[in-house]
């Protein structure tokens, strides 16, 4: 049986924040964290808080979670105008297709909701690149730092001939 076959792709629900905040959190500390200094490591988890996600759950962004029985692997959050916000995959799940799969099914669910998008965008972290560039995202600016966050801009396009759904 596939890593796929044993997912179960949701909205999160209210009340399973701090799930979700908890993953991100694992994840973004692993990977992430020590590629920025002090300032950037606070901001990032200021905003990953079960508090903050609470909040913008209920502003209307989309969430969307991958769980693997209670467990949750993959988790992706979107807010308008097309832009994904988190977007965090568990190590154990990495390199098997969870995360191209919740993107599709992230982007299907926020053009039905918001209707039709022309581009998706992202500020990728260092170590996402490739991973992004994987996805069909292409940088649309140099590295920046904001905050003691480094990220790079990128795109993906919508267009019907792209074949990214």
């Amino acid at each position: 049986m596939g890593v796929m076959d044993q997912m179960k792709i949701r909205p999160l629900d209210p009340g399973e924040e701090a799930t979700a905040s908890q993953l991100v959190v694992r994840v973004f500390n692993r990977f992430v964290a020590p590629r920025f200094p002090p300032e950037g490591r606070e901001e990032f988890l200021s905003y990953a808080t079960p508090e903050a996600l609470a909040q913008r759950l209920e502003e209307g962004n989309l969430m969307l979670a991958a769980w693997n029985g209670a467990r949750l692997a993959a988790f992706v959050e979107m807010r308008e105008p097309g832009h994904i916000a988190l977007f965090f995959t568990e190590d154990a799940s990495q390199g098997q297709g969870l995360g191209k799969h919740l993107l599709r099914r992230a982007l299907e669910l926020y053009r039905q909701q918001k209707g039709a998008i022309e581009r998706v965008t992202v500020n990728a972290s260092p170590n996402a690149l490739e991973a992004y560039r994987r996805l069909g995202f292409e940088p649309t600016a140099e590295m920046q730092t904001h905050n003691g966050i480094s990220f790079v801009p990128m795109a993906l396009a919508m267009g019907i001939q792209t074949g990214h759904t």
